[in-house]
């Protein structure tokens, strides 16, 4: 059982926790035991804010979420936690202080064994220790040092590679018959029919039909309702024309949050992860990408306390994300959050700072395989500002 007591505290009231039980208790003395002794809680600046102490700090069970299991999601709430450790969800505000007590041992448990992100746990919280982190010297307790060096982060990230460039696109035709079967493919065969929706992929079609005059585009202009379905109604014909045709399709959003709808639409497309990953790619102006070279310097002392923190467990996550994007991506959403965003910003290109080749980090560049690998994509999900600036290029 962990010595440490856990805090909750809501709008119905604030609660204390230890292995003695629970009790509620007052703002008053809910700070003075903050400051005094290391407690656990959920989401430490709203804990803070709800009682009027912002400088609160401890063990927050996000953080060690972060750190335990980077690039996994978890709803920042009780019923999120309960749901990431197979707990019981509490029923009421005076059961979350013990259920965060229990929640810390469940997630402290993954260090009893291996887990599928053990690597690089022991280097990070050694780190961690050495800045003071409040689930330092918990974390260090419990792991157990490797038998082999782990890898530093930047040579364990994988280098992309150089490809041939891609054939021009064969000239093909869709027909709005085989882009409405597809269509059925993607929503089931037992879904309720809609007529607008094959209407609207039927129509979507004339966009893929071999031109007319070169470097002359067909364009289609094409409207429908709220809930017609219009994201698969435009995916059929699409997906089609890239398989018959061994081109990409380039789909335009005016929204990050409509990017990542459009990315989890594509999952009908290509169930398996590995082929979708291959064949779907979202791209994002740079901005929205973890920059290595701003990383590294962080982690060598570029940053200080609490950002400091923050920078090395962005490099957890760095080591376990899918793409690289903090913005949208597989970085919680909440995790700048804890840390005020003090330190967020400076690990993304915002100033236009980017060295390209001139990086030591260059080939293992999250940027730079977004790009290489929207080229050998079938959909490439984009924004608009992103497209308009490759077109003026």
């Amino acid at each position: 059982m962990l010595r440490y007591p856990a805090l909750h505290a809501s709008h119905a009231g604030i609660w204390i926790a230890n292995a003695d039980g629970a009790r509620p208790i007052g703002r008053g003395e809910a700070i003075r035991i903050a400051a005094d002794t290391p407690v656990i809680m959920l989401n430490a600046p709203l804990v803070g804010q709800r009682l009027g102490y912002p400088d609160l700090s401890g063990l927050d069970l996000l953080e060690l979420y972060a750190f335990l299991r980077p690039a996994q999601f978890a709803v920042p709430t009780p019923k999120g936690i309960a749901r990431v450790t197979g707990l019981d969800v509490p029923t009421e505000d005076a059961e979350v202080a013990p259920f965060l007590l229990r929640a810390a041992e469940a997630m402290l448990a993954l260090t009893d064994g291996d887990w599928p992100e053990r690597e690089g746990a022991w280097t990070a919280a050694q780190s961690l220790f050495r800045l003071r982190w409040p689930w330092a010297l918990v974390v260090a307790e419990r792991l157990q040092k490797p038998a082999v060096n782990e890898r530093w982060l930047f040579s364990s990230l994988p280098e992309w590679e150089e490809h041939a460039p891609r054939p021009a696109p064969r000239t093909v035709t869709i027909e709005p018959g085989d882009a409405e079967a597809r269509l059925v493919d993607l929503t089931g065969h037992g879904a309720e029919e809609r007529p607008g929706q094959r209407a609207y992929a039927g129509a979507a079609t004339a966009a893929f039909a071999p031109r007319a005059m070169r470097d002359t585009p067909n364009l289609v202009l094409a409207e429908a309702g709220t809930g017609i379905g219009k994201t698969l109604g435009y995916l059929a014909p699409a997906s089609l024309w890239a398989e018959k045709a061994g081109g990409a399709v380039w789909i335009s959003t005016y929204t990050k949050t409509l990017q990542r709808q459009l990315g989890q639409e594509t999952a009908r497309l290509y169930p398996d992860a590995a082929i979708r990953k291959a064949k779907v790619v979202t791209r994002k102006g740079r901005e929205n990408y973890l920059c290595l070279l701003n990383l590294e310097d962080a982690l060598q002392g570029g940053f200080a306390g609490r950002a400091a923190i923050l920078a090395h467990l962005v490099a957890r996550w760095a080591a376990y994300s899918a793409d690289g994007d903090m913005v949208g991506g597989d970085l919680p959403g909440w995790l700048p959050t804890l840390f005020r965003r003090n330190g967020s910003t400076a690990l993304t290109d915002r100033r236009g700072e980017c060295v390209y080749a001139g990086c030591p980090h260059y080939r293992k560049c999250f940027i730079e395989r977004a790009a290489r690998a929207s080229s050998d994509a079938d959909i490439v999900i984009a924004n608009h500002a992103l497209v308009m600036v490759n077109a003026a290029r």
